[in-house]
């Protein structure tokens, strides 16, 4: 990891998200570079007929931000890390950071999200959203929690999901685990979760009585998918890292994240349309919500950013 992109917002505390990209840092000694993507509407709204004033207004706002930037940067010096910062002005922040991050190319981006009403949890801002879903780069949503001395990361594969190219994503997944893995977290582990065909709801009086022989193809099924997976990689369902587990993804996700003590969930980005989204709702968006870790978005090779550079 050469280059790490920190996108500050300065209506929150950075700590936690500095403190994260320091200690990756260190493992491999990046370079840091904080951004913050800035915009003040009482500047366009006041100046509406003056555009060397406004001009020159903004020019002073986004100094104000660099100054700021620049005392974040200062303690990071001090720890022997390379660090820059940098400031765009940009109405659309979304927009800004994604921009941003084709122009400087870096190998993570770290964003946080912020708790809500309810206490403990947190929940996707439009904006999280709109960086989770057109960041070309993987993304690492980050809380306000440390991560363990011992720092535990689970990569959740599935590889027999539709609707979209599987053995890409899965593959993008594991592979971007593995690179972060052996300089940066203490250990890793390999997470499936499926669901069977409920008892009830079968009427067929032949799949009823041979309900167990069902469950246990659906199983096989499974572990032979995941096999076909992980073992290009070196794992297999027999390795104490790698667990296939029954239920819904979210709830078999979020309880295993408490029981292992896990630091980072690294997930798949899959396209959605925004009436998919409101329909079926969104995996990554429950989990940043309810796991008490944070959680690395990553998309598949094949992937389009839709926003240009320039």
């Amino acid at each position: 990891m050469d280059k790490i992109l920190v996108n500050i917002d300065f209506k929150h505390d950075p700590s936690a998200q500095l403190e994260k990209a320091v200690y990756l840092a260190k493992q491999n000694n990046s370079f840091i570079e904080l951004f913050n993507c800035c915009y003040n509407r009482a500047i366009v709204q006041g100046y509406l007929f003056d555009k060397q004033e406004e001009k020159h207004a903004e020019h002073a706002y986004v100094k104000q931000v660099e100054a700021k930037l620049e005392a974040l940067c200062a303690p990071i010096e001090e720890q022997g890390i390379r660090v820059g910062f940098d400031v765009s002005w940009n109405r659309h922040n979304s927009e800004g950071v994604v921009r941003k991050v084709l122009r400087f190319e870096p190998d993570i981006l770290i964003h946080a999200v912020q708790p809500h009403s309810r206490l403990g949890h947190y929940l996707f801002a439009p904006v999280d959203w709109q960086i989770a879903r057109k960041c070309p780069v993987p993304v690492l949503f980050v809380k306000n929690n440390q991560w363990a001395e011992h720092t535990r990361m689970v990569a959740c594969i599935d590889p027999l999901h539709e609707g979209d190219q599987s053995a890409e994503l899965d593959t993008a997944i594991i592979e971007q685990s593995l690179a972060l893995a052996p300089s940066y977290f203490t250990e890793l582990r390999f997470l499936h979760s499926f669901n069977t065909l409920p008892h009830e709801a079968i009427f067929d009086e032949h799949m009823v009585t041979d309900y167990e022989a069902l469950q246990e193809r659906v199983e096989k099924h499974h572990i032979q998918a995941c096999n076909s997976l992980l073992q290009p990689h070196g794992f297999d369902v027999s390795h104490e890292q790698v667990a296939i587990l029954h239920g819904e993804a979210e709830r078999v996700i979020t309880a295993y994240v408490s029981d292992h003590k896990i630091d980072v969930i690294t997930l798949g980005a899959v396209a959605r349309s925004v009436l998919d989204r409101l329909l079926v709702g969104s995996t990554i968006e429950y989990l940043v919500d309810h796991v008490d870790c944070d959680v690395l978005v990553v998309k598949p090779p094949s992937f389009v950013c839709p926003i240009t550079e320039s």
